[in-house]
């Protein structure tokens, strides 16, 4: 099979449409808890849109015998916390799944030189959980699972059946709350940077998310925010967990979500000093958050966390969170750069 491959264009935007469409009516049949609204081609379109529409955004279409049959756009997202990287996110790609998802590796060497040219090595890809195809696709091409997204509907909190321990109380968190709460910012980065995750941990200065002022007056506002809900786990008095629940944005950076249904709540963060890890602590604020957030209005809730974290990635699934999509990761060798004859980009862009 001859596959030509030619760069996206605007004229490319409703064959694009229709093909993303038809990928999400396949996830959503595997996931109904995924937005329906995407399985129509309007939405599609204006999804696929808002991604080529992205500053510096690039893409290649794979067409066989006039019939487009595939697409990819990356976004370069250049910054402190991600570095010089490219993300390709849900809408922002889509096959014909009856050519075979082996088109991604074709469409994948097409574009990625034009990423590599900007000095952008690391690449970042966001592909459904149940496109097991897809899946293998990427995985050839060297890249890895790094992040899980997750759905699960609210509930009750006695159909979670937590932990009755009548020494651990739940509330919510006041102001006042502040400065003990913020001991427990590190737990998660420093948790993190040990094996098996390995990510990187800024000490004290923690650059890429702000000072330590910034971090605490975003607290604050958080504190103050009526839609958000910070829920505590105190012990003796002394807060041993929390966990934030906020309303869920359908878009994120100006992109439409293709995770986020209506009426959804986010759990954003979650924490548990380490000496009272398996005590039940996680699981008392998880039934507590979820069965708010179903009595404030809320259908269905959505997290996520490093598959490499053994603890989240074993924790949130018994929690019954289904893992609807996977951040794929590839970082490549910046020896490329000055490895060839000729300097770059010259070889990436013959």
């Amino acid at each position: 099979m001859h596959i030509e491959i030619v760069p996206f264009s605007d004229t490319h935007l409703e064959e694009a449409a229709a093909l993303l469409a038809l990928r999400h009516q396949g996830d959503h049949v595997l996931e109904p808890a995924l937005p329906e609204r995407f399985t129509q081609a309007a939405a599609a379109r204006a999804a696929v849109e808002a991604i080529w529409r992205k500053p510096d955004a690039t893409g290649v279409v794979a067409m066989y015998e006039g019939r487009m049959i595939g697409y990819l756009i990356g976004v370069p997202r250049i910054n402190q916390v991600w570095g010089r990287s490219v993300w390709v996110y849900l809408a922002g790609h889509a096959v014909n799944r009856t050519y075979g998802s082996e088109v991604y590796r074709d469409l994948y060497a097409a574009l990625s030189p034009s990423w590599v040219a900007l000095g952008c090595y690391a690449h970042y890809a966001l592909i459904p959980a149940s496109d097991q195809p897809a899946l293998d696709a990427w995985f050839a091409l060297s890249f890895g699972k790094e992040q899980a997204h997750g759905i699960r509907e609210t509930a009750d909190a006695s159909s979670l059946a937590p932990p009755v321990d009548p020494s651990l109380e739940i509330r919510r968190a006041e102001l006042a709350d502040l400065e003990a709460s913020l001991e427990l910012d590190e737990i998660i980065p420093r948790h993190q940077s040990r094996a098996p995750v390995y990510a990187p941990y800024w000490f004290e200065e923690y650059a890429p998310f702000g000072d330590k002022e910034a971090i605490r007056q975003e607290s604050i506002e958080i504190f103050q925010d009526e839609n958000a809900k910070f829920w505590l786990a105190l012990r003796n008095g002394r807060i041993v967990g929390y966990q934030l629940y906020m309303p869920a944005s359908p878009h994120f950076d100006k992109i439409d979500n293709l995770m986020v249904p209506e009426q959804c709540s986010y759990l954003a963060i979650a924490a548990t000093r380490e000496e009272e890890q398996g005590r039940g602590v996680g699981r008392a604020l998880t039934a507590h958050g979820l069965a708010k957030a179903q009595t404030d209005g809320y259908t269905h809730c959505i997290t996520d966390w490093r598959v490499t974290n053994l603890l989240s990635s074993r924790f949130w699934p018994r929690q019954g969170f289904r893992p609807v999509a996977y951040r794929l990761s590839r970082r490549l060798d910046e020896r490329i750069a000055w490895s060839h004859e000729k300097p770059s980009p010259s070889p990436w862009l013959s």
